[in-house]
């Protein structure tokens, strides 16, 4: 037999064979064998699909280019992708004063930040570090009320320039006191409701209709635990329970996906359940009293970012299941007849310490449509189910 025959006959023997097996795989599984036959690159684009249009239905706050605060600015940009309004709730950070002149000075650069966002009608979600010159605050000497006359000038200062209560947004002092790096090593859970008691007390003096909330991590960890390695997902109530009444409006929890270094044998935490747990927020909102919970949280494109040898990427379809996992989890809060909203922590922080990209674009990024993609289709489903979505970004100039 000539080597043509044997080459034909070979190749019909093939596509019978394939044939074959196709129709046996179907009446087995009900399934096409092209369904379980993927290649990486084309798994990315089928489970992310190009998502253009709006994220709702509301049109785009007007003029926000204009604005001089670069958190409003990075608002813009978002607005721009999704080519329509994104959210009227921003969180910013800002730290403490150590002395009168310093607390008056931040309250007037505090002052013009809130009038801003009162101007283009965003409500602002302010976090409160236990920070200032000196460096970490330390809980216990708080707690005695070492600092009460400072926040005290800070806030009749702010109230000076102007500010209404209705400009204040939400107040969150002391956020994530469960986790080792504040300056808490004498300090024990109760003692998170006394300096929390002290600042929003202080607060409401001045601003009584400003909202209060606290915000914990969903792991807590033990506050000499600098190796970040026993977090036990364990009741936050001692956190909460001797908070006064009518001081915090709302209740936060926070978590985040985690995944190791390249090459680690370690095993990543990308479910939601555990690490942004519904479960411990009802349980500390009960205990507060309060019906409302947000949840802080987000999704990461790159990690370990100032070590290539270390670095890790998550493809967009990973993020799109992350963020999925996320909406499923304030839903089981939501379906308990809680109020809930989430806010997205969205910084490109990978030159920074943190060394992680949780942004959803950058000029850079080769996956930047379809990380674009992925933060139009969640912002679209959290529309969808009555969700409300805030974010932290900020403008770098």
């Amino acid at each position: 037999m000539s080597v043509k025959s044997i080459l034909s006959y070979s190749s019909i023997f093939l596509a019978l064979s394939v044939f074959a097996f196709t129709l046996v795989f179907h009446s087995m599984t009900d399934r096409d064998v092209r369904s379980v036959i993927r290649l990486p690159k084309k798994t990315v684009s089928e489970q992310v699909a190009l998502t253009a249009g709006r994220c709702s239905d509301r049109e785009k706050i007007t003029d926000l280019e204009s604005a001089s605060d670069p958190h409003l600015l990075k608002l813009s940009e978002y607005q721009a992708v999704c080519d329509s309004f994104v959210t009227d709730r921003i969180m910013l950070f800002t730290d403490m004063p150590k002395d009168k002149n310093g607390a008056v000075e931040s309250a007037k650069k505090m002052a013009e930040t809130l009038k801003e966002f009162s101007r283009f009608h965003v409500t602002p979600i302010v976090v409160v570090e236990p920070v200032n010159e000196w460096g970490l605050i330390d809980f216990k000497e708080f707690g005695t009320g070492f600092y009460d006359k400072w926040i005290t000038a800070y806030f009749k200062a702010i109230k000076a320039e102007g500010v209404t209560d209705d400009m204040m947004g939400i107040w969150v002092p002391f956020p994530e006191a469960n986790l080792p790096y504040w300056n808490h090593e004498n300090a024990t859970p109760k003692d998170f409701s006394v300096i929390v008691n002290k600042y929003l007390g202080t607060l409401k003096k001045e601003f009584p209709q400003a909202k209060g909330s606290v915000l914990l991590n969903s792991a807590t960890y033990d506050n000499e635990d600098f190796n970040w390695e026993s977090g036990e997902y364990v009741s936050l109530v001692p956190y909460v329970s001797g908070i006064k009444k009518g001081l915090v409006d709302s209740f936060g929890i926070q978590g985040f996906p985690w995944a190791p270094p390249a090459g680690s044998e370690r095993v990543g935490l990308f479910d939601a359940r555990e690490y942004l747990n519904a479960r411990l927020a009802m349980e500390a909102a009960d205990t507060l009293e309060v019906k409302d919970i947000w949840f802080n949280t987000g999704s990461f494109s790159s990690k370990y970012t100032l070590d290539e040898k270390m670095t890790i990427a998550v493809d967009p379809g990973k993020r799109k299941d992350v963020l999925n996992g996320i909406l499923s989890e304030v839903i089981s809060a939501q379906k308990k007849g809680y109020s809930v909203w989430l806010n997205i922590f969205a910084e490109n922080k990978s030159q920074l310490a943190e060394a992680t990209d949780w942004s959803y674009w950058s000029d850079t990024d080769q996956a930047s449509d379809l990380n674009r993609s992925v933060f139009v289709d969640f912002m679209v489903k959290a529309k969808d189910i009555d969700i409300p979505v805030s974010l932290f970004d900020v403008r770098h100039q």
